[in-house]
């Protein structure tokens, strides 16, 4: 399909002989936001991260826009700016102010103009509401403002796609709906996401689709409906029933 923006076909990871991704395919086309749920260590993050090219992958293909992102031709660096990757401990510089935080990967991968990149991270930095504190540095911001940053940050690279890794699992309970407004703003706003999560009501509104993991494989996939009214699979119902109380 031409809205493909993503094809992940049988991918597997392992770690010595510890299999922690297992046979893993799905696709990802252009407006979808994608929330992948389970238990911990169930191999979520290690799909963004493969898909990021941060782990190398055992077996299996990752292709982007019809290209292997295996191919030794493939740009990492450019590649990253086009597929963003929002962290649960946001990675900010913390030598630099939140301005420049947001300036310098635009600058560096993208080749835009000192002019121009300041001009795209203010409008980023004001769309998640932190354009107060462009001079800030990281130590002065709650983890909240810092996540927010981070999210600026990556927007300001025009990603095709966001990977976010478990953006609020290192917040303070009360910072949670902050962050999960911003990315539900941009959810609504048709941006093509990947979530990794254990906010299951968040993952339930946002999602055009959901997939749930145990053990590293996908055990069942459909839509949010589909997942949280009716899972089929017995270890789905199980996970969800520690969430939502019938």
């Amino acid at each position: 399909m031409a809205d493909t923006i993503l094809n992940i076909s049988h991918l597997e990871k392992a770690f010595g002989d510890h299999k922690v991704l297992k046979d893993i395919s799905f696709s990802v086309e252009k407006g979808e936001v994608i929330s992948i749920i389970g238990s911990s260590g169930s191999g979520k993050s290690t799909i963004l991260r493969c898909i990021n090219l941060l782990e190398k992958a055992t077996a299996g293909d990752i292709v982007f826009h019809g290209t292997s992102v295996f191919d030794k031709d493939v740009n990492t660096a450019q590649y990253r700016a086009k597929v963003g990757m929002v962290f649960q401990q946001f990675n900010l510089f913390n030598n630099m102010t939140v301005l420049k935080n947001c300036m310098i990967g635009q600058m560096k991968v993208l080749k835009r103009s000192k002019e121009e990149s300041k001009k795209i991270a203010l409008e980023y930095l004001e769309k998640v509401g932190m354009l107060p504190y462009i001079n800030a540095k990281p130590k002065q911001l709650s983890g909240g403002m810092k996540q927010r940053v981070a999210i600026a940050r990556t927007l300001s690279m025009n990603p095709e796609i966001i990977l976010f890794d478990e953006p609020t699992s290192a917040l303070d309970p009360e910072m949670v709906g902050e962050v999960l407004t911003v990315i539900k703003d941009l959810a609504q706003s048709g941006y093509t996401m990947l979530v990794v999560t254990h906010e299951m009501a968040f993952a339930r509104d946002i999602s055009s689709r959901v997939l749930f993991m145990n053990d590293g494989i996908i055990l069942e996939s459909g839509t949010p409906g589909e997942i949280f009214n009716d899972p089929k699979n017995e270890r789905t119902k199980e996970f969800l029933s520690r969430f939502f109380a019938s």
